[in-house]
């Protein structure tokens, strides 16, 4: 996994880089510069340039971050590309570090404009502001961004885009469209998150000499999970049976509802599950049992639940459930019974967001999985505010009710009660469809039944489900992707892992 800062971090890191190690922040800049230089080099030696003049328009900020722009623009300059530097006209207010890169730039005779200039470039730089950006952009900088976004170059963004929140990925004000941003020491929380992903293009993380020891007593608390870290999959045994793999339970289905309960079940032996049996309406016996053959079904009427509880290794309750007091029963009954680790979706949800105390009496570890509508309920925050605050949010619930908290969007957020966050890259939009987030139950259940402890479980299901989900929408489309799709992808993705092979 790969370690993900916020702001305050990586001004931490910054500073114990420069204060600590005696790095000089001269130093960090020039780095910095180079590898912004080094990828418009790329750029212009690749077969996706335009031919003739190589023309760079570099827009800086009075900030570090337009000290490194400038410091790029100079680099490229001295190996004979056509570099257009803009900057305020405010120049006595900039950082000690930018004021020495001006004086740089005037030793060496390259002039410094205070407007965009017409025309166009086969590049477009944004040095303007860096991660410490806390306001919306106005006046003469959103006319620089905007004035920048309508240029048809190739479009750079140092550190960061320009008007994105370093945090949340939200735009305030105006936000400048890159094509690639090149970020340093380590990736930011904002170019993860959408908006600021988008805002973002390609991410290049490249290092500068601010790494993992910049850290010192202070522990990384945000990961990315990619495709690569699906390696902590449980691989399967020679000397196994179907026990070996662990029980779930799934409780699910309302009258009419066999589709949610189904999916589920099926994701959860899909993963790898030896066991999954269904505690269901009656109505649905049937189509399951033609649906499935493969699960055990047991009706809500005259089951022993106690029973089932103590027999299973994981437990799902929620999807297409209902909310009526039986549901709600059944709901905390689960709760405050299970000994195995319980997942909670769907309608779960909408019953748990008015009894959030039986989460404090839960026995077992506890992972919800709520979509921004779900997760409103629970935290009784309107979902346009609740957008804006993923990672918060998230971890607030997750510590105040000691669950573990898997926030369903574009970029699904996990949660854990110990403050780590862990924000998931796989995954595409075909996957906003009905079922999808069943289908996340039963590979989450499924992962754990074979032995995964939740805290690991939680953000390796999430990625596994995207990787399925982007393997089917490669092969039909996102337009097409259904949740069975989903399903059907796990398979071949769990194969491209570790083919047919065994410990």
């Amino acid at each position: 996994m790969e370690i993900l800062v916020d702001s305050r971090q990586m001004k931490l890191c910054d500073r114990n880089t420069i204060e600590c190690f005696g790095v000089p922040s001269l130093v960090l800049m020039e780095r910095a510069a180079l590898s912004v230089a080094d990828e418009i080099e790329g750029y212009f030696q690749g077969g996706d340039c335009l031919k003739g003049e190589k023309s760079v328009l570099v827009v800086c900020g009075l900030g570090n971050n337009g000290g490194d722009g400038a410091a790029a623009g100079r680099i490229l300059w001295q190996k004979g590309y056509a570099v257009t530097i803009v900057m305020p006209p405010d120049l006595e207010k900039a950082s000690l570090e930018t004021k020495r890169q001006i004086d740089i730039l005037r030793n060496y005779g390259i002039g410094i404009l205070h407007e965009i200039p017409e025309g166009e470039f086969q590049v477009v730089v944004d040095a303007l502001f860096g991660i410490g950006l806390a306001r919306d952009l106005e006046g003469a900088y959103k006319g620089y961004v905007a004035a920048m976004n309508e240029k048809e170059g190739w479009k750079v963004a140092v550190d960061i885009p320009s008007g994105i929140h370093a945090d949340t990925g939200m735009v305030m004000g105006a936000g400048f469209r890159a094509d690639i941003t090149v970020t340093f020491g380590f990736p930011k929380s904002g170019l993860v998150l959408y908006p600021g992903a988008a805002y973002a293009g390609k991410v290049s993380v490249k290092d500068i000499g601010i790494d993992k020891y910049s850290f010192m007593e202070e522990k990384p608390h945000m990961y990315l999970v990619g495709r690569g870290d699906l390696a902590e999959v449980p691989r399967r045994r020679q000397d196994s049976n179907k026990g070996t793999y662990g029980k779930v339970l799934v409780v699910a289905g309302h009258k009419n509802m066999a589709g949610a309960a189904f999916l589920s079940a099926k994701a959860s032996y899909r993963t790898g599950a030896g066991l999954v049996q269904v505690l269901t309406e009656e109505s649905n016996r049937v189509i399951l049992q033609q649906l499935l053959p493969e699960a055990i079904l047991a009706a809500y009427e005259g089951s022993d639940l106690p029973r089932l509880l103590k027999w299973a290794s994981a437990i799902t309750i929620g999807p297409g459930l209902g909310t009526g007091e039986r549901e709600a029963f059944l709901t905390e009954s689960v709760l405050k019974m299970a000994n195995v680790p319980v997942i909670l979706d769907a309608d779960g949800l909408n019953i748990l967001a008015g009894h959030l105390e039986w989460l404090r009496e839960a026995k077992a570890p506890v992972i919800i999985t709520p979509h921004l509508g779900e997760m409103a309920r629970l935290v009784k925050m309107p979902i346009p505010e609740l957008k804006g605050q993923l990672l918060q949010a998230a971890r607030s619930f997750a510590r105040e009710y000691n669950v573990i908290c898997v926030l369903k969007d574009a970029r699904t957020v996990t949660a854990l009660p110990n403050k780590n966050v862990y924000i998931n890259t796989t995954g595409n939009n075909g996957m906003a469809t009905a079922g999808s987030g069943d289908v996340l139950t039963g590979i989450l259940a499924g992962l754990i039944a074979q032995g995964m402890e939740p805290q690991q479980a939680a953000p390796i299901g999430v990625c596994l489900h995207g990787a399925a989900g982007d393997r089917q929408a490669q092969q039909i489309g996102s337009h097409s992707l259904m949740a069975q799709d989903i399903i059907e992808g796990i398979p071949g993705v769990l194969n491209s892992l570790f083919g047919f092979d065994t410990l």
